[in-house]
């Protein structure tokens, strides 16, 4: 992420998909925040940043190290099912900032050690004790085809762009450049990508690293 573009969600204050963390929390408390990004729609989680204000704080090598090291402990530990996250160090007017990206579960509902499941409410989440909103998120984890699956650790740079734009021209008769939106919303409108990874049925058709990410499948 660029520093410009990370400054900007910054400024945009805390919202559904956006979290400030000033300091790193318990790590029970990133196990929660994980589970209700996973249960909603995803997000950000920020840290060095002031949750009151949006105040830039900053955080030192060894503090991104442990907040590395805390997260995905929180992720792959305290979370059920365990989750992939991604982390990432944006430099903003010399302040070192830890963006941990996650991602919209396919395993729904998450719950933490307790079995207690969170969603998000706004800027904040909450537990989920109605049995019609338990029924909704199990409803949405069987709405999820095989072949829509996220690939984690692609993106869409690993597709074959030429392969996809021919693709494009004998679909619709025109060129990806005769269409309105980019790339990455047609490669979403097609259910071949989404939140910049490729589903299981855009790896297999269009990316030269099919290989690598799923050796086991072919065409």
């Amino acid at each position: 992420m660029e520093a410009q573009e990370l400054l900007a969600i910054i400024h945009g204050g805390e919202s559904s998909i956006v979290q400030f963390k000033e300091q790193l929390p318990h790590i029970e408390s990133i196990a929660q925040e994980i589970i209700a990004f996973s249960n909603s729609r995803g997000g950000l989680m920020i840290f060095g940043v002031n949750d009151k204000n949006g105040e830039l704080k900053g955080l030192s090598f060894s503090e991104i190290q442990h907040i590395n090291q805390q997260v995905v402990n929180a992720a792959s530990q305290k979370v059920y099912p365990p989750v992939y996250v991604t982390t990432e160090t944006v430099s903003i007017e010399n302040n070192n900032i830890v963006v941990v990206s996650i991602n919209e579960g396919t395993g729904k509902p998450y719950k933490d050690t307790n079995g207690i499941i969170y969603v998000k409410n706004g800027a904040d989440k909450r537990k989920v004790t109605s049995n019609d909103e338990l029924a909704r998120l199990l409803r949405n984890r069987g709405s999820l085809y095989a072949e829509e699956q996220l690939i984690h650790g692609t993106s869409i740079d690993d597709i074959d762009m030429e392969q996809f734009k021919s693709f494009i021209l004998r679909k619709y008769k025109k060129s990806i450049d005769d269409f309105q939106t980019g790339i990455l919303k047609i490669l979403e409108n097609l259910n071949l990508s989404k939140t910049n990874l490729l589903t299981l049925t855009g790896l297999l058709l269009f990316s030269y690293k099919c290989h690598l990410f799923r050796p086991q499948f072919s065409i």
